[in-house]
């Protein structure tokens, strides 16, 4: 009768574990959370410029705070000197809008962003994570031309991980860094005129990989190997490709791959795939006469 009794508080205590553990695992958006572990800060700031002699009762500033989520950045929680809302999009790019009223003749407001992340050393698998939507040629993003899918075959490899390491080295060497430019040049164009900005690099490779039915996607954001006030100067743009379900950085500008990914803080995910309108513009967006604005 013991022995029968201790027998069934053990299949008990076994089938309640089994079930913790099943439970446990499907908790949550990330399949693996428990690498997201590492503690980011950021903090950045505008300034919003009444430039003229009449007072603006309503103006509207948007600008981006860090994506939601991706395998290697969760954003925790957003706090800002000013009321704002957040809006999202299919991609995971937050928008932080805010209402501006009253601001007197050449007078300013000061805008301050403080988020908090973590961050992690390995890639996290997302829950319904559809890397198929970064297959198709895009604006700037020109797959589909022939000089493009030849110079992507001409690099391909036995398997996507080779393949996307020769594109990655053929792009940091071929294209020339002539400093910043402000307009969007493409992928089309860094091929035939051999130079560009951070951007011309991301565009390219991104480009190579769709034309070999990688997927891959640009990203905008910062390089923060620590907490860090962010600057205008250090806005940059990086790639990733998708190899067996797991998104892998590609940063062509710095040479840097498969590596050091808990260091580049997104800010937006780049991609026609976000479908909201209101959402199309570069670091920041500003509405009302004679209002400017600068990133501080």
């Amino acid at each position: 009768m013991k022995k029968s009794f201790y027998t069934g508080i053990m299949l008990v205590f076994c089938i309640a574990l089994i079930l913790s553990i099943k439970f446990c695992k499907v908790d949550g958006s990330r399949k693996n959370q428990t690498e997201i572990t590492i503690p980011r800060t950021i903090r950045y700031s505008f300034t919003i410029q009444n430039n003229g002699n009449q007072l603006v009762k309503n103006g509207l500033f948007r600008t981006w705070a860090p994506v939601k989520d991706t395998t290697t950045q969760h954003c925790e929680n957003i706090n800002a000197s000013m009321p704002f809302q957040t809006v999202s999009d299919a991609l995971g790019n937050q928008m932080l809008e805010f209402m501006l009223t009253n601001i007197p003749p050449h007078g300013t407001k000061i805008i301050t962003i403080t988020a908090d992340l973590k961050v992690s050393l390995e890639n996290n698998l997302l829950e319904n994570d559809n890397s198929q939507i970064f297959l198709r040629p895009e604006p700037y993003i020109e797959s589909d031309q022939l000089d493009l899918i030849h110079k992507a075959n001409s690099l391909k490899k036995d398997d996507t991980l080779a393949t996307a390491s020769a594109i990655h080295d053929w792009v940091a060497g071929y294209i020339e860094y002539n400093g910043y430019i402000k307009q969007d040049r493409g992928a089309l164009y860094a091929l035939n005129k051999k130079k560009g900005d951070c951007t011309e690099y991301m565009y390219l490779f991104v480009a190579l990989c769709r034309a070999l039915e990688i997927p891959a996607r640009g990203f905008s954001g910062y390089i923060c190997k620590e907490n860090s006030i962010l600057k205008p100067a250090g806005f940059h743009n990086w790639a990733e490709f998708n190899h067996k379900d797991q998104w892998i950085l590609s940063d062509p500008q710095n040479r840097v791959f498969q590596k050091g990914a808990e260091n580049y803080i997104a800010m937006q995910i780049l991609g026609t795939g976000g479908n909201n309108p209101q959402m199309s513009f570069d670091r920041f967006h500003l509405e009302g006469e004679g209002l400017s604005a600068k990133m501080n």
